[in-house]
Order: C-alpha cells, then sequence, then structure tokens
C-alpha cells in the first residue's frame, strides 16, 4: 500500500535529511503516519512553518489522490460498465435478472443429456454475434462441435461471411489437466496472454478435470481448484467478464429403512421405498462458490418429434439477488436452445 511507504523514499519536497531524521524520532516514518499527524504539532517538530507543512500535505495529495471525477463522468463511466451479458434467450434473460452477471462465476449444472453443453454453444453463439465480443470457449471433453455452432448459425439465416466472423470470435481451447487450466487462467491474470474484447469464459466442463483427485489424501486438487476460483474472481472483476462453469449432477438410489410400529408385518411382505438423491459434484467447498446455480432439466414427455426437446431451467443458488426458484422452459432444436 502506497500509505506505508517511507516518507524518505518518496522525494518530497522540503523534507530534508534533518527534517526526515527529527520526523523518525518522534515514531513518523511513513505516509500514513504524516497524514495522520496534527499540522501544528508538525511544524512545531520539524521547524517548518505551518504553510510548509501544508504544501507538503497538498503535495502528497496531488502525487497519489485518486483524480477527482464529476457526478457526470461517474455516471457515464458506470453506464458503459456491464454488469450483465445477455444471453439472447429472453425467458433466460428474464429468470436470471436481465442475464450472465459479469464479475461473477455462473454454473450450469444438470444429469448427464440434460442440455448444458448445448446450452453453452447456444450462450457463446449469442455472445459473439455481438460485434464487440470474444468468448473463450474451454473444451475439457474434447466435444466441441464446431459443425453444431455452423449448423445453428445456418438455420437462424446468417451468411458465410457473418459465420466466419462469428466462429472467429469464439475462440475454443482444449485443456486436459487442472494444472493446465488453472495456468490459463494465470496467464489471463497475469496479463500474459490478452484476449481482446473479451466477454465471457465458459468452461465446459470442471468435474472432467477433477474426477483424477477423487479420494486425494494430499488435497492437491481442491488447493488447484481454490487456486482457480481465485484467478477466476480476480479475472471477472478486473476485465469485466463473465465466467460460466459447467457442472454435473449425480442421481443415487437408496432404499429407505423406515421404523414399522406394527410387528405383525413381516418384513418379507413389505414393499421396498426406495429414494432418489441428487448432488452437484465438485464437493462441498465448491457448492457456495458460483454466485449464480442454474439446474438443467430435460423434460423427456415434452418433445414433439425425435429432433427437438425442452428443457426446465431453475435458479437454484443466488447470491446477488433474489430470483432463487425463478424458472424457464428452453426449446432445444435445429435453431439451437431458444
Amino acid at each position: 500500500m502506497i500509505t506505508m511507504q517511507k516518507l524518505k523514499d518518496l522525494g518530497l519536497n522540503h523534507l530534508s535529511e534533518a527534517v526526515l531524521k527529527r520526523l523518525t524520532q518522534n515514531h513518523i516514518i511513513t505516509l500514513l503516519d504524516f497524514l495522520q499527524e496534527d499540522e501544528m504539532k508538525l511544524s512545531a517538530l520539524t521547524k517548518l512553518r505551518l504553510n510548509v507543512i501544508l504544501s507538503v500535505r497538498a503535495e502528497i495529495l496531488t502525487k497519489f489522490s485518486a483524480p477527482i471525477i464529476n457526478g457526470t463522468t461517474l455516471l457515464k463511466r458506470i453506464s458503459e460498465t456491464r454488469t450483465v451479458l445477455n444471453t439472447g434467450i429472453l425467458s433466460l434473460d428474464s429468470i436470471l435478472l436481465g442475464g450472465i452477471p459479469v464479475g461473477y462465476i455462473t454454473e450450469l449444472c444438470g444429469l448427464a443429456g440434460s442440455g448444458k453443453t448445448q446450452l453453452s454453444l447456444q450462450l457463446a453463439v449469442n455472445c459473439a454475434r455481438r460485434l464487440e465480443n470474444t468468448i473463450l470457449y474451454i473444451d475439457t471433453k474434447g466435444d466441441f462441435s464446431a459443425i453444431r455452432i455452423q449448423k445453428i448459425l445456418d438455420a437462424n439465416g446468417c451468411s458465410h461471411k457473418d459465420m466466419a466472423e462469428i466462429m472467429y470470435r469464439i475462440r475454443v481451447v482444449h485443456i486436459w489437466t487442472m494444472e493446465d487450466l488453472v495456468e490459463l487462467f494465470k496467464s489471463l491474470n497475469d496479463k500474459t496472454l490478452i484476449i481482446n474484447n473479451l466477454a465471457l469464459i465458459i468452461v465446459d466442463s470442471l468435474p472432467c478435470l477433477m474426477m483424477q483427485y477423487i479420494g486425494d489424501e494430499n488435497k492437491i486438487g481442491f488447493n488447484l481448484l481454490n487456486t482457480l476460483v481465485n484467478y477466476s474472481r480476480f479475472i471477472g472483476n478486473q476485465l469485466n467478464v463473465g465466467i460460466i462453469y459447467i457442472n454435473v449432477q449425480t442421481r443415487w438410489i437408496d432404499n429407505d429403512i423406515l421404523d414399522v410400529e406394527d410387528d405383525d408385518m413381516s418384513s418379507a411382505l413389505r414393499e421396498p421405498t426406495y429414494i432418489e438423491k441428487r448432488n452437484r459434484c465438485l464437493g462441498k467447498y465448491w457448492q457456495n462458490i458460483p454466485a449464480v446455480v442454474l439446474l438443467l432439466e430435460k423434460l423427456e414427455d415434452s418433445a414433439t418429434d425425435k429432433d427437438s426437446a425442452q428443457i426446465k431451467v431453475t435458479v437454484i443458488n443466488s447470491n446477488i439477488a433474489r430470483n432463487v426458484n425463478s424458472q424457464c422452459f428452453l426449446n432445444l432444436n435445429a435453431l439451437g436452445v431458444i
């Protein structure tokens, strides 16, 4: 912090070696010490006139204070800073109160085959259709489909030129280990990797990289995940981008053991009772990391033909707005997710 720098290192006018020595003898060593001390006392200790002390303080404020911004400039800056990324899907934007939150981690989770990757591709396409946006799509499963994106764009009437431009703005990176993913985010954080107009980062998916650390007694996986979360939060805020992680929901069927009051009832005659349990992967640490969690469920009975399906999307967790349990229904077909 600049306020903890030593006065002798700042090269301030009027603070000669003799003056600095007197200040040090009176435990006034740092910039903060000087600013917090009474002006009259400083004048007496340094044997400098009061107007000189005030001049030194003015020099400090000029050098190290943030620039003054008037109300009009501040309002313009706030209006130009995006807080959400529109998904391009009206019903989804509605339950998200405008779109994917910028500067935060958003999670898409659901059972296998629930449409997570399809929705991710659609979000990448919709975001990239805005000329100023670049999307970083991190594929950890090796199933990113440029052909699927091309079909979506073609079905929506895009020209070949527009298709090429949109697909160019979706930068795809294949990552196979947590170490490589952390290194990628570190390079974004350190600005050794610069992606112009970056608006959205999608990681599809995170559990694929964490599976190798199941039962990890050395906590290597936890440490990598924690580092990734810290980089993600910093990048989201500093680069003003939205970050989406794809997670997997698991389903377990357990026998339910009931206490039966009727002792005459034979246990052999009881019908077995089962309870379905669903959990999000990545453990307890991850559960409250995302600011927003969207649960996807494919409604099998809703499809009118084999090439379409309906997906229910529910906000099951939100740390930034009161929209928990908000729901919408999306259609998955040749046009994409709409």
